[in-house]
């Protein structure tokens, strides 16, 4: 119930304003001048962050391929195998396949910029109302869900080090949330389309950290659900 009910029914919760209002156009109107469009798009930070915002998180992820390639000819490596093949996943199937791929390929949400009320020449759509896919790919937000793969160590961690996984859900967070300000203010996505990726990626490194039993059972330090804990600084080893 804590890993699954209470964040499905938060982000249901959060979802339903955008579905019984217009809030997301209210939103993103704040950002639109009329007759200009999106100006303050390209100022900075929002400018860097579209360009250079996802560096960090390919930094982490190619990191972890790095470690989980060497893990194999190495002994001593195989340690942290599990911990880098969960972040490879993580960033591979959340914003890879899910966000980018099956969503935004497919869902058919036209972008703030696109739509009649801010400027463009389509009709403004809810979140989850699926739309022929030439209509635009705006749900959810690619930048934001790469992003938001920065809290994704949280799930290694949680266990073991608590204070250390609140620090890494706190970075994703904050720096999902700056990045999925930048693409509104950009006109490039909805509030809502950046909420459900942040969604789209926690709900990732969860199933995930189930399939992999990261933090569940540690061979080298007996079962961890049975209170038996396992040794904070040897890192992100699952």
């Amino acid at each position: 119930m804590r890993d699954w009910g209470v964040p499905v029914l938060l982000f249901v919760g959060l979802t339903v304003p955008f579905w019984v209002s217009n809030l997301d156009l209210a939103v993103a109107s704040r950002f639109y001048t009329p007759g200009l469009g999106f100006v303050h798009g390209g100022d900075q930070p929002w400018g860097v962050l579209k360009d250079y915002g996802v560096v960090p998180a390919w930094i982490l992820s190619l990191g972890a391929l790095g470690v989980f390639v060497s893990s194999l000819w190495s002994r001593r490596g195989r340690v942290h195998q599990r911990a880098a093949l969960f972040l490879v996943l993580a960033m591979m199937i959340g914003p890879g396949v899910i966000v980018n791929d099956v969503f935004k390929e497919h869902w058919g949400r036209p972008r703030p910029k696109d739509v009649v009320e801010l400027g463009g020449d389509r009709a403004y759509v809810r979140p989850w109302v699926k739309h022929p896919p030439a209509d635009g790919g705006s749900f959810p937000s690619g930048h934001a869900a790469t992003a938001f793969y920065l809290l994704t160590p949280f799930f290694l961690l949680r266990r073991r080090a608590p204070a250390r996984a609140f620090g890494w859900l706190v970075l994703g967070l904050a720096y999902g949330l700056l990045m999925g300000t930048a693409r509104v203010v950009q006109g490039a996505h909805f509030p809502s389309d950046v909420l459900w990726s942040l969604a789209f990626v926690y709900f990732t490194g969860l199933a995930l950290s189930y399939l992999l039993r990261i933090g569940r059972q540690d061979p080298r330090h007996g079962d961890q659900r049975r209170g038996v804990a396992s040794d904070p600084a040897r890192g992100l080893s699952p």
